[in-house]
């Protein structure tokens, strides 16, 4: 069991602490009073068999799994990819999961079985990335039969379960007309899922549960329609911290507990970022692997195995921060966007940084209403050409229009109707164009709240196009913000690349 997270007060005794920004490593005196959150401590990851045997004989709200299986059930393993930790695992704990699932199915005699991958508005699932993530076994069996498959939320076929105030909900035909959906999915945040999430929706209802206009009545009563329409259940691994390898290994440790392993393995990252920053970057930023312990493993029916899985989460992560801060600082860093790029994109920074981590708390918020976020990025606008082609033309072509989610919705029907967006999410794997306006709905949502957000080391162009600033240095960002919060404002550093869990009181 790994040790808990904890608040520290920076005094003049505190050593330097690391910040990331980007691909940009360095160590940082903070201010004494600094109240710096660290997650829980990072562990290797250990053979989750164990624990998934036991959630799998003694389910929650559900009889076992192999009580449910029988000869002539049709049924479909849905595995969730619209909520995976980043860092990528470097085992990836879904792997077992199916197998395990497919080993029952196949002792119960039950031969009509597909397995769906439900992403979302993400990017669908390549034959290859099939394999990385359910290994070559699987892979071989399902594929060449056309047994598995990406959810397209495009798709022509879709089936309608019936209708939420006037709209028409539709889901993946395979999965609505199965006997038995079995959901597998990583549970890393405090978040409860949906039964199903929104991973298996049609276009238009994602618009709904996403949009300008989303509300909770909606979603609730969307989530209530599917779990009457599917008989579903859930298995759902719990995980701890990410724990990085290698160069990298030092970002997850305390800083006063790095050995000389350790500190030379900062220099070396940092000098060689500093001598080659694109090569380097792409080395050890773009796209890294982390273990993530298996704090346990809970299955059962959906809503009550979700909640448990939620509380699991929380009583591993919890921190308590007390009171909310004028200032919250928040490094981000490119190995946790998740999109192949030693940098990162600046619309992925901002929810990383604004909704993912800002976010990462319960109850009262980090931030006091009318405070200031200090973020840590260099907001290059740089995209893939494939993968982000919509996220690109979004920032070129709609964020210089306009900044505020209400007056976009011209733009998103246009994008969503775009037939070479719609070939890039089908054909060649990129993201659906929705996804980059959602993203940027959360992100605006999330800074309401905020008088000001300011960019350290971001390009200053960027910075303006969001509604933002941009400062150098730290301490110009803190001269900038003492303009709302004062010159002795309290400061609330969330620490590293983990995802600390705020329980603000």
């Amino acid at each position: 069991m790994s040790r808990p997270g904890f608040v520290i007060e920076t005094d003049a005794r505190t050593p330097s602490l690391l910040t990331m920004a980007g691909s940009r490593l360095s160590l940082a005196r903070l201010g004494v009073g600094t109240k710096v959150v660290y997650p829980a401590e990072s562990m290797l990851s250990s053979n989750p068999i164990r624990l998934i045997d036991q959630a799998l004989e003694a389910p929650v709200g559900s009889e076992p799994l192999a009580k449910r299986l029988q000869s002539g059930t049709r049924l479909t393993v849905v595995v969730l990819d619209d909520e995976r930790p980043s860092p990528r695992m470097r085992f990836d704990v879904r792997r077992s999961l199916v197998e395990r699932v497919l080993e029952i199915a196949a002792r119960g005699g039950v031969d009509d079985v597909a397995i769906v991958v439900a992403g979302g508005l993400g990017k669908r699932w390549s034959p290859y990335d099939m394999t990385r993530v359910l290994g070559d076994r699987v892979a071989t069996s399902f594929q060449p039969d056309g047994r598995i498959e990406s959810h397209d939320v495009t798709a022509d076929d879709l089936v309608p379960l019936g209708e939420v105030d006037g709209h028409t909900v539709r889901l993946n035909r395979r999965v609505a007309e199965s006997d038995l959906v079995v959901v597998v999915g990583a549970q890393h945040g405090h978040v409860p899922a949906t039964a199903l999430t929104g991973g298996l929706f049609d276009v238009e209802t994602h618009r709904r549960l996403g949009g300008v206009s989303a509300t909770e009545p909606f979603a609730l009563a969307v989530a209530q329609l599917v779990a009457g329409s599917v008989e579903a259940f859930t298995l759902r691994a719990v995980l701890g911290q990410p724990y990085l390898h290698g160069l990298l290994g030092f970002a997850t440790k305390r800083e006063w507990e790095w050995g000389i392993g350790d500190r030379l393995s900062f220099v070396a990252a940092r000098q060689a970022g500093a001598l080659a920053p694109r090569t380097t970057g792409r080395l050890l930023h773009a796209a890294p692997h982390a273990d993530y312990e298996v704090l346990d493993v809970v299955a059962g029916e959906p809503a009550t195995a979700n909640a448990e899985a939620a509380a699991v989460w929380q009583a591993a992560n919890a921190i308590e921060v007390v009171g909310s801060a004028d200032v919250v600082v928040i490094p981000v860093w490119a190995g946790s966007l998740a999109d192949q790029d030693p940098v990162g994109s600046p619309i992925n920074a901002a929810h990383e940084a604004l909704v993912r981590r800002l976010g990462s708390h319960l109850g009262t918020p980090l931030l006091r209403p009318g405070g200031v976020v200090i973020a840590m990025h260099p907001l290059e606008a740089r995209f893939s050409n494939r993968r982000q082609s919509a996220a690109s033309d979004f920032f070129a072509k709609v964020l210089p229009t306009t900044i505020d989610p209400a007056e976009m919705g011209g733009f998103d029907e246009a994008a969503c109707n775009d037939e070479w967006y719609a070939s890039l999410y089908r054909k060649q794997f990129a993201d659906h164009p929705l996804r980059t306006f959602q993203t940027w709905y959360r992100v605006a949502r999330a800074t309401q709240g905020a008088s000001d957000v300011i960019w350290v080391g971001g390009n200053r162009r960027t910075a303006d196009l969001f509604g933002h600033r941009a400062a150098t240095t730290y301490g110009d960002a803190l001269e900038l913000a003492s303009n709302t919060v004062g010159r002795t404002p309290s400061i609330t550093v969330l620490h590293g690349p983990g995802l600390p869990l705020g329980d603000v009181r």
